[in-house]
């Protein structure tokens, strides 16, 4: 019948053998030296040059049945190629979705701000009209393109709306 718990007393027979190693070898330099030794290494170079020989001829074989067999840094730049180019190409064809529309609205902001602006302005110079009535009025070449730019957005502007309120 087994106990549970805590055993101080182990039977003899359960107790743990200590195990026992092998005897380490003596060190070399107290080795008898053998002919043996000299065989032996004799017997390793023979058979490591022969081993030598066979995978040279195998390398040789290799070579003559594809010359491309030992290219092995092309054969991985070729596997980093194929996993770079997708990524280049989704750089190349991808456009941005939003920056378009972003750049639409900023153009059409200032051009509302501009045309503000210049009301603001013909407010102020009627109010002042009285004062400048006998003086000529000069407009530059360049304040005559923007009156006409502004024309061109404002009618632009009203047909988009048109076209909005039809769609609607």
């Amino acid at each position: 019948m087994k106990k549970y718990g805590l055993q101080l007393r182990v039977p003899p027979s359960q107790q743990k053998k200590p195990v026992t190693r092998p005897p380490l070898p003596p060190p070399r330099g107290f080795q008898e030296d053998d002919d043996d030794d000299v065989e032996k290494e004799i017997s390793r170079q023979a058979s490591k040059n022969k081993a030598l020989k066979e995978v040279e001829e195998q390398h040789k074989k290799a070579l003559e049945e594809d010359p491309s067999v030992f290219d092995y840094d092309g054969v991985y730049d070729a596997m980093k190629e194929e996993v770079v180019r997708p990524r280049a190409q989704d750089r190349e064809e991808r456009k941005p979705k939003y920056i378009h529309n972003l750049m639409k609205k900023a153009e059409q902001r200032k051009w509302e701000q501009e045309i503000v602006y210049e009301r603001k302005l013909v407010k102020e110079r009627s109010k002042e009209d009285h004062l400048y009535a006998d003086k000529d009025k000069f407009v530059t070449s360049a304040y005559k393109r923007k009156l006409a730019e502004q024309a061109k957005w404002m009618e632009e502007e009203r047909l988009r709306q048109l076209r909005e309120e039809k769609e609607d």
